[in-house]
């Protein structure tokens, strides 16, 4: 009998392991960003479901590793459900020998993001008239080598010194803040934002949140480098 109750544990959990690749492939097909996310969420919570199954493996098998895997999982699980400890802020800095409006001229032009923003392939303003509060920008991004649709809104515009975006991808908001200001030795630039994980997210990959918020970081380091180069080619030009 409890070879029968292992089997059919193992099975689930390589049934759940399955559903979790197809969704993860289906959602990549999609190619809409929004949809991406939502299957790969619930691809995450198949996965939590068949490491639930092996964890009853072992708890039938042995009870002891079992129950103490058990108590493990659920203090783990536990730590994540306050929603401030599945928040990833990251931020980067950086200075450019160019006055402000020479910046904003760039940095707030969402017709150029392609030219900086790595993850960006092409992004256009579907709000008629200027960049405003409440504008609709309609991206395709890369994401896993798959180009995707995003529409992203302008939660915030002050003209020449900070702009808003955010994506909204079901319960979870993803926000980004790109901010100028004046520098002695020019503008500071900063970027920053949050990403928000699910709770199966974090249970899965919330081992390893330093290093998401180290890449994450170290993309947006790599962006300003491309923008500072952007701004003084645009700026070459004029000084001549």
């Amino acid at each position: 009998m409890i070879l029968f109750v292992w089997v059919g544990l193992f099975g689930l959990a390589i049934g759940f392991l399955f559903a979790a690749a197809l969704l993860e492939s289906s959602g990549l097909r999609a190619r809409d960003i929004v949809v991406l996310e939502s299957r790969g969420r619930i691809a995450r919570v198949c996965v939590a479901a068949s490491v639930v199954c092996l964890i009853l493996i072992v708890l039938i098998g042995s009870p002891l590793i079992g129950g103490a895997l058990t108590v493990i999982a659920i203090a783990w699980v536990l730590w994540w459900l306050p929603r401030s400890h599945r928040i990833v802020p990251v931020r980067a800095q950086a200075v450019i020998a160019a006055p402000p409006d020479s910046v904003a001229a760039v940095m707030f032009d969402v017709s150029a993001q392609p030219a900086w923003i790595e993850s960006v392939l092409s992004c256009v303003n579907e709000t008629p008239g200027l960049l405003r509060a409440g504008s609709v920008l309609r991206q395709t991004v890369r994401v896993k080598g798959r180009d995707l649709r995003a529409r992203v809104r302008v939660a915030a515009f002050e003209p020449g010194q900070r702009l808003v975006l955010e994506l909204l991808v079901n319960d979870a908001m993803v926000a980004e803040i790109f901010e100028i200001a004046p520098h002695e030795h020019g503008s500071l630039v900063t970027t920053s934002g949050t990403h928000e994980l699910s709770i199966a997210g974090a249970a899965l990959s919330g081992w390893r949140m330093a290093g998401l918020k180290r890449s994450f970081n170290a993309r947006r380091a790599a962006n300003l480098e491309r923008l500072r180069v952007l701004v003084e080619r645009v700026r070459a030009p004029l000084r001549a």
